[in-house]
């Protein structure tokens, strides 16, 4: 029930997001969200009471560089699983729905073979470069990078793992691995190289998340190998490894463009600018980041139906739909970004002497997140609906146009100019996806013009 004493707009929205819910695919998602929402925001506060401790532990300079070093395992990580991290989520379903279990267990044992093997060369042949170009990098991050080189593989299964687990519906296996295990074992390692020196720096934390990355795949792999072994019936496995690949590497560029264009900032900041820097950009990150929980939860669940409901044809459910998931983002991340807004300096200060000066980066970087929740989960409405070329083009113009306004904003603005430059090219990216889902599948992905569109079906 909506209470009369509400303020009329408030009531307004109110009824709206109501009425969305209503619809039986929406309200399916959201339920399912609120799980998965419970697990990131444990996950959230874990993570961020872990980085300001972090911050404290190591102060801003050895901060910036560990957190440098963890920004170029992030994006390895995500980038080296070859698109099988997502194709599982169609491959998976689909030979379990038609009881294929030997291509499933087929498609489980050469995915995470190619998986394993690809993040290892990549690791490899990073460690290669790295010593190449040693004369040509700060020397103060050569050595926690070669850590982080090490972790890269670790880092790529975990997150393969997660899709598969995601594929089976097991959302505790899934989530919990990497959003909560593993940011307690690394503030654990940290917490202890604290207690037993004093201090800690880039190198040993580093090396703590690289004990971290390893415990924690470990054991998720022991889990879903034992699920999966009650799950999946006996049968000698089929391989189709080439026709895998090759549906899953197009997924590759489309998420290692998004990866770029989001993390070019503190990457060509670490270049330009001193570790102190880094450790405020990167703490200012953390927390912006918050905005994105709603984004992410719905779009665990809300993904598949953009495909089941594009494959049946129905395309008034689709717009429906794709209007509700819109307005059930929107708004409570305007809600967050308002409260994130009021307590920033608050919560930068919770990091340490200095990290206040954070709060105009958090404001720029908060704006991107609240752009993308107007318009809702377009690159992944355009990707389980066959437009995954159009994404790629989208975000490899934006991630090109992000490379060349870091190198102009950032000698002349440093961390703001970094944080101006992404903004820019979120919102730019943001954007276009949303015409492009017009153009490609009829579909308004916008807020407010959402709302318009209604109302003039209603007349």
């Amino acid at each position: 029930m909506i209470s009369a004493t509400m303020p009329q707009p408030l009531r307004r929205v109110a009824g709206e997001l109501l009425s969305r819910l209503q619809d039986g695919h929406l309200g399916g998602v959201v339920r399912g969200a609120a799980f998965v929402m419970a697990i990131r925001v444990a996950g959230a506060a874990i993570a961020l009471l872990s980085q300001v401790m972090l911050a404290r532990w190591m102060g801003a300079f050895e901060y910036g560089i560990f957190s440098y070093v963890w920004v170029w395992v992030i994006v390895l990580g995500l980038v080296v699983p070859m698109g099988f991290g997502t194709s599982v989520l169609r491959f998976i379903p689909e030979y379990r729905t038609k009881q294929r279990w030997a291509r499933l267990r087929g498609f489980i044992g050469a995915s995470s073979g190619v998986v394993l093997a690809v993040s290892c060369a990549a690791s490899a042949a990073g460690l290669v470069l790295l010593y190449a170009m040693r004369g040509h990098i700060d020397s103060i991050y050569v050595l926690p990078l070669a850590i982080g080189l090490l972790c890269v593989p670790a880092f790529a299964m975990t997150d393969y793992q997660e899709g598969a687990a995601r594929a089976f519906g097991w959302v505790n296996l899934a989530y919990i691995p990497a959003y909560i295990v593993r940011p307690l074992l690394i503030a654990g390692a940290a917490g202890g190289i604290f207690h037993f020196t004093g201090g800690a720096t880039g190198l040993q934390v580093a090396l703590g998340a690289l004990a971290a990355c390893v415990v924690t795949v470990a054991v998720q792999r022991l889990l879903l190998q034992y699920r999966m072994a009650r799950e999946v019936p006996s049968a000698r496995p089929a391989w189709h490894t080439k026709y895998w690949i090759a549906a899953s590497a197009p997924l590759v560029l489309v998420e290692g463009l998004y990866m770029l264009m989001t993390n070019t900032d503190i990457v060509l900041l670490g270049y330009f600018a001193d570790p102190d820097d880094v450790g405020i950009y990167f703490a200012a990150t953390r927390i912006a980041n918050l905005m994105a929980f709603i984004f992410f939860s719905l779009n665990a669940l809300a993904v598949p139906k953009f495909a089941e409901l594009h494959g049946a044809g129905k395309h008034d459910e689709l717009q429906r739909f794709m209007r509700g998931v819109i307005h059930a983002m929107f708004w409570p991340t305007l809600a967050a970004g308002i409260f994130l807004l009021a307590a920033g300096e608050f919560i930068l200060g919770l990091f340490g002497a200095g990290f206040e000066a954070g709060y105009v980066l958090l404001a720029l970087l908060m704006l991107g997140f609240l752009v993308r929740a107007a318009t809702g989960p377009t690159e992944y409405l355009l990707n389980m609906t066959g437009n995954q070329n159009v994404v790629a083009l989208v975000y490899g113009l934006a991630a090109a146009g992000n490379i060349v306004l870091n190198l102009l904003l950032i000698p002349e603005f440093g961390a703001a100019g970094a944080a101006l430059a992404t903004a820019i090219s979120v919102f730019v990216s943001t954007v276009f996806l949303a015409v492009a889902v017009k153009r490609r599948l009829g579909i308004t992905a916008f807020i407010f013009t959402a709302n318009r569109a209604r109302a003039r079906g209603a007349a």
